[in-house]
């Protein structure tokens, strides 16, 4: 077999070619690989012995030539043959190529390195030999490597399935090149979202079912740092469609919190969400804001899961629990629970715009922020330290529930929380009955404007001791009137935080 070898990514290719080295009759390459080879041992001849030509400007032309192409896109028929021996021109086997790093080059914003850093000659190249996988291997990452290198050691040959998957994965690695390419030049060029949406999942994860048993689902990764599908499994069964998404709005919500934090979701929305000084209080706190749905619920942390945590969470049937770290004494308690997803992630927020499907197309947005330009005091009543930091806690849970939203707050632990209702005074009353009598002396959130006064009323009348919404209504005059006359402290935020 015959080998083109072009790489910008060197690791373990000496390893490899090593490896394999029985199997082949011959390497070339380009000039900076076939150099590389060299220092490390190993023969190899420059592609310019096959075009007779250097590389030209600079590098940019190197392998654009028909006795590389041809014989990559060779047949290895009649005709094919013919013509390759009236040229002179020989066949290649194996292809090894990757791309250079434009992704890495892009990160500077420098755009003289980032067009320089756009591959014309290893996309072409790959592209071709994908294209006749037939008669050609094409390795294009370093991770293809152990698949031909075991193909070859069991066989003797590269069969057709493994060069149907290598050609597959060629063609995706470069369809992202070219996404990345697109929207990161677009950026550049323009400041602004590009024209048109292209979204890379790779890494796909056969889900059990979907939302329901008779919904086919998956999971693919978009990028390599944030979220649930970057995690690390250390326990329990696989993930469900609903455990993902359950277990997305946990951490989502948990890493809006700078103090140790327990936030405990159901359906997509908070049940219980506590702040504290240790974890294992938080936690505790988090699970009695509402007991009767903590069942079968995701959990987050945003500190170090320890033993005394642990001891608390063995009583209870939680189905994930995602933290950024794990004690090992406390996984320990964990052993016998089969069914307990375990999720080592990342705190760090992802940057990247938030997609949904819906019928015929995509929706595309920031991701929601809580935070606010300027709290306003609006009333005449002023909270104590201890309200306000209570106000600001329940704005930040408030904007990972779903709307109509209300929730109430009281030592920095979630009372009662309404959720997903039509009407927001219904919100309210779901609210003040899940907190029974733990209600007086708490504050509410609410994520979007107050339309009228009886929210205030309703808040008057059982105890609910300060208000903080985006303001906007044409009625806010009225909320403001009320809560003053009930010395009720009131902030505006001037920012909407719903959640649909």
């Amino acid at each position: 077999m015959k080998a083109f070898i072009s790489v910008y990514n060197k690791t373990g290719l000496v390893d490899f070619l090593n490896a394999i080295s029985s199997q082949l009759d011959g390497i070339y390459g380009t000039e900076g690989t076939v150099r590389y080879l060299k220092d490390n041992g190993i023969d190899a001849v420059n592609s310019s012995t096959l075009t007779g030509f250097d590389d030209l400007l600079g590098g940019r032309v190197k392998t654009l030539h028909p006795a590389v192409f041809s014989g990559i896109l060779s047949k290895r028929d009649t005709e094919s043959n013919k013509q390759l021996e009236k040229y002179g021109y020989m066949d290649f086997d194996i292809l090894i190529c990757n791309l250079y790093p434009f992704v890495e080059a892009s990160k500077s914003n420098d755009l003289s390195k980032m067009i320089e850093n756009i591959d014309i000659g290893g996309l072409s190249l790959i592209r071709a030999a994908a294209k006749n996988y037939m008669n050609v291997a094409v390795l294009s990452d370093p991770s293809d490597y152990d698949t031909v290198k075991n193909c070859l050691k069991k066989s003797g040959e590269i069969d057709m399935k493994t060069r149907e998957m290598l050609a597959l994965r060629a063609f995706s690695r470069s369809a992202d090149y070219d996404v990345q390419i697109y929207n990161r030049l677009y950026r550049r060029l323009n400041d602004s979202q590009p024209e048109d949406l292209f979204i890379h999942g790779y890494g796909r994860t056969d889900l059990r079912y979907g939302e329901n048993p008779d919904q086919e689902a998956y999971m693919f990764k978009t990028g390599e740092t944030y979220g649930i599908p970057n995690a690390v499994q250390i326990g329990g069964k696989e993930l469900s469609y609903n455990n993902i998404l359950d277990a997305n709005a946990a951490l989502e919500t948990v890493q809006d919190f700078d103090d140790i934090t327990s936030v405990i979701v159901k359906h997509r929305t908070p049940s219980g969400v506590s702040s504290a000084d240790t974890l294992r209080e938080a936690f505790v706190n988090s699970y009695n804001a509402d007991p009767e749905s903590a069942y079968g619920f995701v959990v987050a942390l945003n500190r170090k899961l320890d033993v005394a945590t642990a001891r608390e969470m063995q009583k209870k049937f939680i189905e994930v629990l995602i933290a950024p770290d794990f004690d090992s004494e406390a996984l320990e308690l964990f052993k016998k629970k089969k069914n307990m997803r375990i999720l080592k992630c990342s705190m760090e927020k992802d940057p990247e715009k938030a997609v949904s499907s819906v019928s015929g197309g995509v929706l595309l947005q920031d991701r929601l922020k809580w935070e606010y330009p300027k709290l306003e005091l609006k009333s005449s009543t002023e909270a104590d330290p201890e309200k306000y930091r209570d106000l600001e806690f329940a704005w930040k849970v408030v904007a990972h529930t779903k709307s109509n939203a209300m929730v109430l707050a009281k030592n920095r632990t979630t009372v009662g929380i309404g959720a997903g209702q039509t009407s927001r005074i219904e919100s309210l009353r779901i609210a003040i009955e899940r907190g029974g009598e733990n209600v007086k002396g708490s504050v509410l959130a609410s994520d979007a404007f107050l339309p009228f006064d009886d929210s205030v009323i309703e808040c008057y009348k059982h105890g609910i001791d300060g208000i903080i919404q985006p303001g906007g209504s044409i009625r806010d005059e009225d909320v403001i009137k009320r809560c003053n006359e009930y010395k009720i402290p009131l902030y505006f935020t001037g920012k909407r935080v719903f959640l649909h």
